[in-house]
């Protein structure tokens, strides 16, 4: 306040000094016959300073009321907001709620559906608040472990990562936590490029401030847990086909990502296999082989209609139910934007259609049927072919006719 209160007396002071520099300008020299007598020039004159003199103490005034504002106080955090906490607070009293008990089939259905659309944009905006707190708690651990962001795309693998390692410099040392949360190829690759770091051991405000980065994650995916826990509650009775295709836990992951059914109906199958992918470079990587990591898939390749085929017919397979998925997806939104009745038959008929188009893209390759040998004729000849008569005879009725030099049998 006191560094506010100097810079407004200072601009007072600038003020001042200018209207001073204008009346003195303004002001015309004493004339020695008239000495006592004012022209109208210096009354004009003497009316202008007045006037600039109240309109620079105006601004003055409103310089210091502006600079004398406390500022903006600071929005709250994302888990914090008034809406999505009494969101979250009437969600867990659903079931012990007396209102919503007392009303009919139809109006509890209206009011999930209500608050699964509701959800889902909630955990839109949570996606892209993870997004940023994950760029916080890489810029807060950057001088720690620069590298470590982009040996580890996905946040939460990189969250727990760096809960684990903290301020360690000898990686080996938590081998075996980081066992628990990330596989061989990663852990082979974060020693090797913890030991040839550029990093530096975190001083104790730095420790506070990825501390507090990575909290804020926590408490933003156990916001994320809690609501799709609902989703994955409710789903079957919004979009019944959907779940009957794909699962109700992939159904709630995938609405939840795109925002809701009726957006989930304007993308076209070939964007549902990407949704919610995870992408990796040579840097996450770091040589080793990509044999293992899933590429151009998304949420979707995690439903158990493609775990259920080997690896290597698991492309086709995802093509095949992204496809149905477009459909039953719209299926489920007509549904429910008339008001009909929802109904689970149209996805349990895609699901039946893919498994059988599983059952014969497995199926093994059949064995070749053995067919009988030709009937044959051999016709000796001493070395003189068969005339073209009795060739065209012979193939006709289905006898060839081999020429063998009688010389050669003896």
């Amino acid at each position: 306040m006191d560094q506010t209160t100097t810079l407004a007396d200072a601009l007072l002071d600038d003020l001042n000094d200018l209207m001073d520099s204008d009346e003195e300008a303004e002001a015309p020299p004493p004339t020695q016959s008239e000495p006592n007598v004012k022209s109208e020039p210096q009354e004009s004159s003497l009316a202008a300073a007045i006037d600039s003199s109240a309109a620079s103490e105006m601004m003055a005034a409103t310089i210091k009321q502006e600079f004398s504002k406390p500022p903006p106080a600071a929005a709250p955090k994302m888990h914090l907001k008034p809406s999505l906490v009494a969101h979250l607070n009437y969600l867990s009293t659903l079931d012990t709620n007396q209102d919503y008990q007392e009303k009919s089939q139809k109006e509890r259905e209206e009011e999930d559906h209500h608050l699964v659309v509701k959800s889902n944009k909630f955990l839109a905006n949570l996606a892209d608040e993870l997004e940023k707190a994950h760029g916080a708690l890489a810029t807060a651990y950057k001088p720690k472990f620069p590298e470590l962001e982009e040996l580890l795309p996905n946040y939460v693998q990189f969250k727990n990562a760096v809960r684990v390692i903290w301020n360690e410099i000898d990686l080996t040392k938590v081998n075996d936590e980081l066992n628990e949360i990330l596989n061989s190829n990663q852990i082979i690759t974060i020693s090797v490029s913890g030991s040839t770091t550029s990093g530096r051991v975190l001083t104790k405000e730095e420790l506070a401030a990825v501390d507090e980065a990575a909290t804020y994650m926590d408490n933003l995916l156990d916001v994320q847990t809690k609501l799709i826990e609902f989703v994955e509650m409710s789903m079957e009775g919004l979009a019944p086909s959907v779940c009957a295709l794909i699962g109700p836990s992939t159904a709630a992951r995938l609405i939840g990502l795109v925002g809701g059914l009726a957006e989930l109906t304007k993308i076209p199958s070939c964007n549902l296999q990407v949704i919610g992918q995870v992408k990796q470079n040579s840097s996450s990587r770091a040589g080793m082989s990509n044999a293992s990591t899933k590429r151009h898939v998304g949420v979707v390749a995690d439903c158990d209609l493609v775990k259920s085929v080997p690896k290597q017919m698991q492309k086709k397979a995802l093509k095949l139910v992204a496809a149905k998925l477009a459909l039953a997806a719209r299926f489920d939104f007509v549904n429910a934007d008339s008001g009909r009745t929802r109904s689970a038959n149209t996805g349990l008929q895609f699901r039946a259609e893919i498994e059988h188009k599983f059952e014969k893209l497995l199926e093994p390759d059949r064995a070749p049927v053995l067919k009988a040998l030709p009937n044959t004729r051999v016709v000796f000849f001493d070395g003189k072919p068969p005339s073209l008569l009795r060739r065209a005879v012979a193939e006709r009725t289905g006898l060839f006719v081999w020429t063998i030099r009688s010389s050669l049998l003896f």
